[in-house]
């Protein structure tokens, strides 16, 4: 019988950018839904004026949420991060928008000229960013 190996030392993540950029999309949809409020009471509206499900606003914030952290992946080892800032505020912009065309075209033109898909599209500009900005003065491989 041989002895068994002993645990090996944990070395760093090697991609630590996809734990923080979870992160960092959790706090980027909180942000949003926080300015969603904000907008409510100063535009005297509601996110969703359609009549629509309950769940039509859950899946759209989920699935922007994850283009949010992809495109924090995918920024962060590029040389700049515009092109993923941009593509990413893009991605926010047309999952609502086309999660309305799914619904209904009166409820798709709506949530392409509403003021809560531009904020969270202009918010979702800051996240690829920043994690790109942070892990760009880190020492290591990228």
């Amino acid at each position: 019988m041989s002895a068994p190996t002993p645990p090996s030392e944990p070395g760093p993540p090697r991609h630590p950018e996809r734990v923080a950029g979870l992160f960092v999309a959790v706090v980027w949809a909180a942000c949003t839904f926080a300015v969603f409020g904000v907008l409510a009471v100063l535009l005297d509206r509601d996110p969703v004026e359609a009549p629509v499900g309950p769940y039509f606003g859950i899946v759209v914030i989920l699935l922007s949420l994850a283009a949010v952290y992809l495109g924090i992946v995918v920024t962060v080892p590029a040389r700049r991060p515009w092109l993923g800032a941009v593509g990413t505020a893009a991605g926010v912009y047309l999952v609502p928008v086309v999660a309305a065309a799914l619904v209904d075209l009166d409820l798709m033109l709506e949530q392409a000229a509403s003021p809560f898909v531009l904020a969270a599209a202009l918010l979702a500009l800051a996240p690829p960013v920043a994690c790109w900005a942070w892990f760009a003065r880190r020492p290591g491989p990228r």
